[in-house]
């Protein structure tokens, strides 16, 4: 038994009240999976327990975001979108857009401005236009009392989550917002209103063979038979259950974070992006998505690199970071975990995904633990992506 696999299996035992259970998966540039393993149960509930297995699946919150990127790339290959025009164009809603420049003293209230800039989907997919939401936004959860009628959490509506002052001006600054969600708003836009998921079933799940990948349990039987149930460490360390985050029926397909996949399904993306061989993209394409996206780092690594950054770069320790176009790209090489151009990101349910285009790897560790940035779920995570390094 590999010293990985011990580990693994030793966090995921019974009683150990570390990790419930979890799916890690790789592959090599040949396409093959070199790594699959399944380990643990799908809840802490022991009527609803079941064990983990190879078709498991999750709601892999933002790993929606590299297909919602893919996509928004073929609709600029076949010219229905530019990465560097103002989307105002195409999304209405982000036409003159206001800055949250702060709050009045004594009331509260926002202060806000009109943009002197317009947003780009270059920066919608960096995350650089100043857009952000409740989740991550002490400022927009601020500003969001003032707001009439207020928000319901529990439709999953783009406008209503999405439609927030800039906290910047675009390309001024980097925050983790709603970028994808409109990215996927403008690919339904284009191809005649067309919902994002079948849009996505067509130009990417049918081509790679992903059967148990969608938006919606309740539409696709392989995914809800299979569905992880969601787990909070509590503050005490104690595992409990939980509601599932996502809203069950959202009213819109949220690009950046909405999608439920086995990783068996989601690897044939990572695969096909890795070996670059025009499944999905034209080759020059895929390489612009591994080129630094941001002209100056400082501001990503001003977020990042701080300990509360560590949910960004995946728990490596590395220092030097740009974006490209699908996930943050570490711009040095870390003895033992991955090279230099490596692409990573993550997804809130403590799941992460990389590919290593100069070792010849990709891979996913797949969980449904929250709260995100789990110390033992990241540890673990970074642990497998050792071992795969290892055998490159």
């Amino acid at each position: 038994m590999s010293s990985f696999k011990y580990t693994l299996e030793a966090v995921t035992a019974p009683g150990s009240n570390q990790i419930p259970g979890a799916v890690v998966i790789a592959a090599d540039r040949s396409g093959d999976i070199i790594d699959l393993q399944a380990v643990g149960v799908t809840s802490v509930d022991p009527i609803n327990r079941r064990p983990m297995t190879e078709d498991t699946t999750f709601w892999i919150a933002s790993c929606t975001k590299l297909i919602t990127t893919v996509a928004a790339l073929q609709c600029v290959e076949r010219g229905q979108l530019a990465l560097d025009e103002d989307v105002s164009t195409i999304l209405h809603e982000l036409n003159s857009p206001d800055v949250l420049v702060g709050f009045d003293a004594q009331s509260g209230e926002p202060t806000l401005r009109k943009s002197q800039e317009r947003i780009t989907l270059r920066q919608l997919l960096t995350h650089s236009s100043g857009n952000m939401n409740d989740l991550l936004s002490p400022e927009i959860k601020k500003w969001r009392p003032w707001q009439k009628p207020a928000l319901n959490d529990d439709d999953g509506e783009i406008v209503k989550r999405f439609l927030t002052p800039l906290l910047f001006e675009p390309g001024h600054g980097w925050v983790y917002g709603g970028g994808l969600d409109w990215a996927g708003r403008m690919v339904e836009r284009v191809n005649g209103g067309i919902r994002l998921g079948d849009y996505f079933k067509k130009h990417i799940f049918e081509p790679l063979g992903m059967r148990s990948t969608g938006f919606r349990p309740s539409e696709n039987e392989s995914i809800r038979e299979s569905l992880s149930a969601t787990t909070v460490r509590t503050p005490t360390g104690e595992l409990v259950g939980a509601t599932p985050f996502p809203p069950a029926n959202p009213k819109d397909d949220l690009g950046g974070g909405g999608l439920y996949t086995a990783p068996k399904d989601y690897i044939k993306v990572l695969i096909a992006l890795l070996q670059n061989k025009g499944t999905l993209l034209k080759p020059e394409t895929v390489d612009m998505m591994f080129a630094p996206q941001l002209p100056d780092s400082k501001y990503l690594e001003a977020v990042v690199n701080p300990e509360r950054g560590v949910m960004y770069r995946s728990g490596v320790d590395s220092r030097q970071w740009n974006f490209g176009l699908g996930g943050i790209l570490n711009m040095e090489d870390v003895e033992g975990v991955c090279k230099k151009g490596t692409m990573t990101w993550g997804g809130l349910p403590n799941l992460f995904w990389w590919i290593d285009r100069t070792a010849g790897t990709c891979g996913m560790y797949a969980s449904q633990l929250l709260p995100p940035s789990d110390a033992t779920s990241m540890q673990i995570a970074l642990e497998f992506r050792k071992s795969i390094a290892r055998r490159s």
